[in-house]
């Protein structure tokens, strides 16, 4: 029996639950501090806790996944995530909500790892582009909507934001390992200097950029050579993978393009808040409208990818669509719902097509490879947003304050020149994605040329 759609359901369920599980938690902080009386550093660390993880987890995810297989590390993650779920609502500290946090941070990156490349093990070829189409919904939809779904929750009781992931998991579970094919395991070296000197160089910068810490910042550069030395002798992404230029190129672009994927939902939330005194409910009602985009248009992107010949021209069009209008935000902060909904269908018609033309990139045996190394730099991406936005703050209205103190103050603060000025960074770094993207086109028709002129094309492959 064919279980593609089931499995297709299944993975983006996981995807969904993870990407809301990233901005659920700002909305709870503030009664995450009341509860346990803590400053906020410590609550500034329950959110880089859990994107630090999920990033460096991606990295021995790779061997981890060839020597167990894809089913069995899905089920691993989908446990880890469910039951760090649990425990951090019936914590009684704030150092335990923090360590489980980053322990459902791993189960979300096994899962992240995970998903694609069962996807492509499901479907034929030429149905790939829709089915991811399809999964990255989830992950557009579940960043957006979480600050929706965590103002209702944190209404009742803040604790709920993470035991509503308990009976969904569970489910989820049960129905992977029912559906989901075993493939063959492989022996293969796990890379686990490189997954510890990640984690030990991207934790103190992650958390001195956030709250604008000297101390923190000097520590990851303390750090800074013996990770440079470990990453030489045993590098995060394959070197290998880099030698395919179309590849490279592509990920650079999804890169950039995270910037403003994230900062949009970011920055507005906390604007809203802030400068007009909406409640959290409010405010992600408003950012709703990007969501809805990404719902209609993901398939469509994915549906596009299928059948024409230039995908590269989608991704342009897609980062035209998203990034212009959060300039036009940024500018004037007028008709923000419009404008959120244009720049949702084009972020989907950015990342269904890219996410599928990464693991298209190389053979069936590398694409496990090839999708976690566009996860860790979407990721580093994603998490660069986070760390800089209470810098532009800072500088462009003047006020002395950090991230955490923004969302638990109970005062409305005039941050309406920092948002700005953040949002016309971002969308400017997006939109240098079409630089990669023109680069990605030109290397295209050179390989047809050659085709044309019987000389062939040139073959990149990974050495081991």
């Amino acid at each position: 029996m064919d279980h593609k759609y089931g499995i297709l359901g299944v993975t983006t369920l996981s995807t969904l639950m993870a990407a809301i599980d990233s901005t659920i938690v700002y909305l709870a902080l503030p009664e995450m501090g009341n509860s346990f009386h803590s400053g906020i550093s410590y609550l500034t660390l329950v959110i880089a806790a859990y994107l630090i993880s999920t990033t460096v987890m991606l990295v021995p995810a790779i061997e981890i996944t060839k020597r167990i297989g894809n089913r069995n590390f899905y089920i691993i993650g989908f446990s880890l995530f469910t039951a760090s779920s649990l425990l951090i609502a019936i914590s009684i500290s704030i150092s335990m909500v923090i360590f489980f946090r980053f322990i459902e941070g791993i189960g979300a990156g096994i899962m992240a790892s995970s998903d694609i490349p069962i996807i492509l093990g499901a479907f034929r070829k030429g149905e790939r582009g829709k089915a991811i189409g399809l999964s990255s919904i989830a992950w557009s939809v579940g960043t957006l909507i979480g600050p929706v779904l965590g103002g209702f929750l944190v209404a009742i009781n803040w604790r709920y934001i993470f035991l509503i992931n308990v009976p969904i998991g569970i489910a989820a579970m049960y129905a992977g390992f029912r559906i989901i094919g075993k493939d063959k395991p492989v022996k293969t070296r796990i890379k686990y200097k490189s997954t510890i000197s990640m984690a030990v160089f991207m934790i103190p910068l992650i958390v001195g950029i956030s709250l604008i810490n000297i101390y923190y910042m000097l520590i990851s550069l303390a750090i800074f050579p013996v990770f440079l030395y470990i990453q030489i002798k045993n590098p995060v992404i394959d070197p290998g993978l880099l030698r395919n230029i179309k590849f490279s190129l592509i990920t650079l672009a999804s890169f950039l393009e995270s910037f403003v994927f994230f900062s949009v939902l970011f920055a507005l939330s906390l604007y809203f808040q802030s400068d007009l005194g909406y409640s959290s409910i409010e405010a992600g009602l408003i950012i709703f409208t990007y969501p809805v985009a990404s719902i209609i248009s993901s398939p469509i992107g994915g549906m596009l990818y299928d059948k024409y010949p230039n995908p590269e021209a989608i991704m342009a069009i897609g980062a035209l669509l998203e990034c212009i209008p959060v300039l036009f935000i940024a500018i004037y902060l007028k008709f923000i719902p419009e404008l959120l909904l244009i720049a949702g269908f084009g972020g989907s018609f950015f990342w269904s097509p890219s996410t599928t033309m990464i693991t298209d990139a190389h053979e069936e045996k590398f694409r496990v490879q090839a999708n976690n190394a566009m996860l860790i730099l979407r990721n580093i991406g994603i998490i660069t947003a986070i760390s800089i936005l209470p810098l532009f703050i800072l500088y462009f209205s003047g006020i002395n304050v950090s991230l955490g103190d923004i969302f638990v103050s109970s005062k409305r603060i005039n941050i309406s020149a920092g948002i700005s000025a953040y949002l016309v960074f971002t969308s400017l770094v997006s939109l240098s994605s079409l630089i990669f993207i023109f680069m990605y086109h030109m290397k295209s028709k050179s390989n047809e040329t050659m085709k044309e002129n019987g000389k062939g094309t040139r073959k990149y492959q990974i050495i081991k």
